[in-house]
């Protein structure tokens, strides 16, 4: 297990008596390292630009409660002690990335980074999302679990001994064609979803280069910068954060990866910023 524990200075004020130990099982072993889905990313990003301390743990699927990664645990512990502040009470258990980041925003354990947003923003930063999580994901899923399924299904099935991980393997595959066909992107040829991603990181780049030149203006030549131009990062930031490291580090991603690191230099250059400035005890993806 690895635990990131915020840097920010301690408050002058005693600790409360109680507070709040948070989980977050990411499907993978991998303590000091990134996984390969983007929404346990965008989790992680918004608990570490809230300063929000957390510890990593694997878990699984099967596990969680809508059945996915990531899932967090959220258990209220005496300060003092350590030790649950109810020993009745049943921990907290928070599935589905938007879900989770919800709901411990509500708690007040991360930070409501889109309340102060205007009308048009949060519209545009929804839009942005969307177009990531729904859209983009299923011609990740595409990439992975269709064209390079054997190196996909080793990664995600590695737990899994063989001869068993080729029938779990092939049924896996089975199931993502049928999602695929029903969700509209198997319909679609190897040339044509290659032409949507470009589309897509065209777009995000534009956002990108216009926010650099806004912080090259002000001197901030090395400070990381935001997909909507302001201060401060947005959920938006969160999802495209968790996006753009996922092709970065996925091996089961080569197009979309070479795509990244041949045609958008600054979402390549907005990811670095981001893991130099908060993900520095992870290994880097340069």
């Amino acid at each position: 297990m690895s635990t990131f524990i915020t840097t920010t200075a301690a408050a002058a004020a005693p600790p409360p008596a109680r507070t709040n130990k948070i989980t977050l099982f990411r499907g993978w072993h991998a303590p000091g390292q990134y996984v390969w889905s983007p929404f346990v990313t965008k989790v992680e990003f918004r608990l570490r630009t809230s300063n929000t301390p957390y510890t990593c743990a694997s878990g699984s699927p099967s596990a969680g409660p809508k059945g996915k990664i990531p899932y967090v645990e959220v258990v209220e512990i005496e300060v003092e002690t350590g030790t649950d502040a109810n020993a009745n009470a049943t921990k907290d258990t928070l599935a589905d990335s938007s879900l989770i980041l919800k709901t411990l925003a509500s708690k007040g354990l991360i930070a409501d980074v889109n309340a102060t947003l205007g009308a048009k923003e949060k519209g545009v930063d929804l839009a942005i999302r969307a177009l990531l999580e729904d859209k983009l994901y299923f011609y990740h899923t595409h990439e992975r679990w269709i064209n390079n399924y054997h190196v996909m299904r080793d990664h995600a099935l590695h737990t899994i001994p063989y001869p068993v991980r080729v029938v779990v393997g092939l049924l896996a595959y089975r199931g993502n064609v049928q999602k695929l066909h029903d969700q509209g992107t198997g319909r679609f040829s190897d040339v044509e979803i290659r032409g949507f991603v470009e589309e897509i990181w065209t777009g995000v780049s534009g956002m990108l280069e216009e926010s650099r030149r806004k912080g090259d203006r002000e001197g901030k030549y090395h400070e990381c910068y935001w997909v909507l131009g302001g201060e401060e990062p947005t959920e938006a930031d969160a999802t495209l954060y968790g996006f753009v490291n996922s092709v970065l580090i996925a091996k089961a991603g080569p197009e979309s990866c070479a795509l990244l690191r041949g045609k958008f230099p600054v979402v390549v250059d907005y990811a670095e910023r981001i893991h130099r400035r908060w993900f520095p005890d992870y290994e880097t993806f340069v």
